[in-house]
């Protein structure tokens, strides 16, 4: 447990091991694109990607973490019902967090309130891993991530949380590439390049498909499975058409204003917000 502001801000801080991760990924995969792709690299859409990342950086080194983790160590803290500091607990909080990110994904997807934050990540055409940590910029507090308040209950400590969301991470960002085919064994259980490709596609098969951060399996149990036919074509159904980063972040959230406007109603609009995205009003 925490004991002190102080070391819950150094604890979120360990965030920042990811960078020079996220660098050396990234340059490696632009070396091997010239090598193994046909098609150039997008240049204009990789501008706006790191830009959005080093955004959500300054906003973490600014406190932006600080809120979610603070609430999570409190939850741990008054409200955990177990405790998971054994071998087997590791194991346990692993998989309650990345089940936890399968719900809170599909729930990014099906919600309308929580794909106008979500749409950014989609919102590019390309698919490489600087489209990994596309995001919506205030998504460091976790503003569309409900389900994560409930693993400090269930026993995951706050550092448990942050070493498994940085192993996570790295996974996420490796996840992002066309670089890597299918891998027939390992697309059966993890969240392969393969099956990511899959759900960020907008053919119709591929839409909302393969929502697992690490394991697949949760897409498997749940019915959301999908394999990887045809490389996908990358995207959102309406697309953007902008490398302005400021249009990439608030394009979702526009659109949804755009939906509460045309319905008339507190009811209308409260079904607006919670409704899928693809939800119109029968009148």
């Amino acid at each position: 447990m925490w004991h002190t502001l102080t070391e819950l801000v150094e604890q979120g801080d360990t965030y920042l091991f990811l960078l020079p991760v996220y660098a050396l990924l990234l340059s490696g995969e632009r070396l091997a694109h010239g090598w193994l792709r046909s098609e150039p690299w997008n240049n204009k859409d990789t501008a706006v990607n790191i830009l959005i990342t080093v955004a959500q950086l300054a906003l973490n080194l600014v406190g932006g973490h600080l809120v979610p983790l603070g609430l999570m160590a409190v939850l741990y803290a008054q409200c955990s019902l177990f405790s998971l500091d054994t071998t087997a607990g590791w194991i346990a909080a692993f998989l309650l967090y990345d089940l936890a990110w399968y719900i809170d994904h599909r729930i990014a997807h099906r919600v309308s309130l929580f794909w106008s934050m979500h749409h950014v990540h989609h919102s590019s055409e390309e698919y490489n891993m600087t489209v990994a940590s596309r995001g919506f910029v205030f998504d460091v507090t976790l503003l569309s991530r409900p389900t994560f308040y409930i693993l400090p209950i269930l026993g995951i400590s706050p550092f448990q949380f942050i070493l498994i969301s940085i192993l996570t991470n790295i996974w996420g960002i490796a996840q992002h590439t066309r670089l890597v085919s299918r891998l027939p064994v390992l697309d059966f259980v993890f969240a392969t390049p393969s099956n990511h490709r899959v759900h960020h596609g907008t053919n119709p098969k591929y839409i909302d498909r393969n929502y697992g951060e690490v394991l697949i399996l949760w897409d498997r149990l749940f019915g959301t499975y999908q394999r990887e036919e045809e490389e996908p074509t990358y995207g959102v159904i309406q697309p953007i058409h902008s490398y302005n980063p400021l249009w990439v972040q608030v394009a979702g959230l526009a659109r949804l204003a755009k939906k509460l406007r045309q319905n008339n109603g507190l009811l209308q609009k409260f079904r607006c917000l919670i409704r899928p995205p693809e939800w119109k009003s029968p009148s």
